[in-house]
């Protein structure tokens, strides 16, 4: 190709969707580029359809199979349970700092029993 040639463009005609809209339906399109071959790419519901990095705002897509994503089957989906924040809307929110539980929830320390004074007429008396 010499330097005064226009660059080669493809038929874009059966491609209606440009870029920056919304995608109202999840699964394979054909990317329909202005200047270079068609690709596919997937693209999930409420996304926006991007520009080309060669072609910008010339792109163009085509539905070839809709295909929902997995987090759209209400098989998949799980309920969400509201969260309960009651302990940070108090003043002083002092119950939420740690509390030492003891030797049962994992602290490190001597667990043996160690006698403090000595047994017999040796030992004191505290």
């Amino acid at each position: 190709m010499s330097k005064n040639s226009t660059p080669a463009s493809y038929d874009q005609s059966d491609c209606s969707l440009c870029p920056g809209e919304l995608v109202s339906e999840s699964g394979m399109y054909e990317v329909c580029h202005y200047d270079e071959p068609r690709t596919s790419a997937l693209f999930t519901r409420s996304s926006v359809f991007p520009y080309c990095k060669n072609c910008g705002e010339n792109v163009r897509f085509k539905l070839v199979m809709a295909a929902p994503h997995i987090s759209e089957d209400p098989d998949f989906s799980e309920p969400v349970s509201p969260v309960d924040n009651s302990l940070l809307n108090k003043p002083t929110p002092t119950d939420l700092f740690p509390v030492q539980l003891g030797v049962a929830h994992g602290f490190r320390f001597l667990q043996d029993t160690v006698q403090a004074w000595r047994i017999g007429s040796e030992g004191g008396d505290l």
